[in-house]
């Protein structure tokens, strides 16, 4: 008798969990299609766009690429004075 409460409860649990999943994955492909639409008008404005202000963009990408390349280098400068400051002073263990 127990487990064939066990059971019933389990069928009950697996039969919700399936009706949740249909759920997620109606809304799922309702989400994917918004964002498809969204995608594609903001494709035909960056296209429209182009035109009016193909420099900002690529001056805005330079801007980004410059400002990537400093902080690696400044990175880099960073590790090598830590490096060198523990062949300096090396700790006891």
């Amino acid at each position: 008798m127990g487990k064939s409460k066990i059971a019933k409860k389990i069928e009950k649990l697996e039969k919700e969990a399936d009706q949740l999943r249909k759920k997620a994955e109606k809304k799922g492909k309702e989400l994917q299609s918004q964002a498809s639409d969204r995608i594609d008008e903001l494709s035909d404005e960056i296209s429209g766009d182009k035109d009016k202000g193909s420099k900002k963009g690529l001056v805005a990408l330079l801007l980004a690429a410059g400002a990537g390349a400093a902080a690696f280098v400044m990175k880099k400068k960073r590790d090598q004075e830590l490096d060198e400051a523990l062949w300096d002073e090396p700790r006891s263990i």
